[in-house]
């Protein structure tokens, strides 16, 4: 279990609340994505990277890298994924003003994911070959989950919450928790269409097909990632100087080259499975 905790709004130093609120402008958002709040517990690094990483997200080639992501990934799932009987019937039956409401959140989904995708890949790079002992994380397994995102932010791309929590809102906080956190998150009024799309997700991820694609798409972000005018993460050294002295350096490191970089590329296609099935379809072309 991370001994390092996410940097809350509320909680943060004037310092950490210019930053944050930079961020939410740069990226047209309305809340802080919870990488961002793991790293500001390491406030020195935290606004040198973010200028760095501010420089990039504004050039045109991060622009194209990011648009070129989103295009593999919706060709893939084309490719790969066949909806079930079961979210078929779920979405033909949706009223088109919550359909037209749902698709609105999964565009500014889909975009900030692929967003985050090449972003964690960068900085991943940044630490790549550092030795991060097994001490980090000693009962580490699987899932990231809730030992380890166990925060929420409060600000949301929808900004209101649901007033009652339902059985199916569980497993929507387990897929995008990588995103916003472990409860309560970004479900609008229709939790529902999450829990089915996790449950659409969850069977898609233990296919080879997905496996084979999610690799494509990893290399295809990596190679952006190195590819960029500037360069987007920090070295060991950079990091270590504003941030080695500070407790649990170590999980810092864990968090930039293993936790976020690992569930982006599940998160972008996730986003595009939501596109696919938004989508109006003929009737027909679903799996029993």
């Amino acid at each position: 279990m991370l001994h390092i905790r996410p940097v809350l709004e509320k909680d943060a130093s004037e310092k950490v609340k210019a930053t944050y609120e930079d961020i939410k402008k740069t990226f047209g958002i309305h809340f802080v994505p919870l990488l961002f709040q793991y790293i500001a517990g390491y406030e020195d690094y935290f606004v040198y990277s973010w200028d760095k990483i501010k420089t990039n997200l504004q050039s045109e080639y991060y622009h194209k890298s990011v648009k070129d992501l989103m295009h593999l990934a919706r060709k893939s799932m084309h490719t790969i994924y066949h909806e079930s009987a079961a979210m078929h019937t779920f979405i033909s039956h949706m009223p088109p003003a919550e359909k037209q409401t749902i698709q609105t959140t999964v565009d500014q989904l889909e975009l900030l994911n692929a967003t985050l995708l090449v972003l964690t890949i960068g900085l991943r790079e940044g630490v790549k070959g550092v030795v991060i002992g097994q001490q980090v994380l000693p009962q580490q397994g699987g899932e990231y989950g809730e030992d380890i995102f166990d925060q929420f932010i409060n600000e949301k791309i929808m900004h209101e919450n649901i007033k009652t929590q339902e059985k199916n809102v569980a497993p929507a906080n387990r897929m995008l928790a990588p995103l916003f956190g472990n409860s309560s998150i970004v479900v609008s009024h229709y939790p529902a269409f999450f829990a089915h799309i996790a449950a659409e997700m969850d069977m898609l991820t233990r296919t080879e097909n997905y496996l084979r694609e999610r690799v494509i798409m990893e290399q295809q972000a990596l190679f952006k990632a190195l590819n960029l005018q500037y360069p987007l993460g920090c070295s060991y050294a950079e990091i270590a100087q504003f941030a080695g002295k500070k407790p649990y350096f170590s999980e810092l490191l864990y968090v930039l080259s293993e936790t976020f970089p690992t569930t982006f590329p599940r998160l972008v296609f996730t986003s595009s499975l939501m596109q696919q099935v938004l989508q109006e379809k003929p009737q027909g072309l679903v799996k029993i």
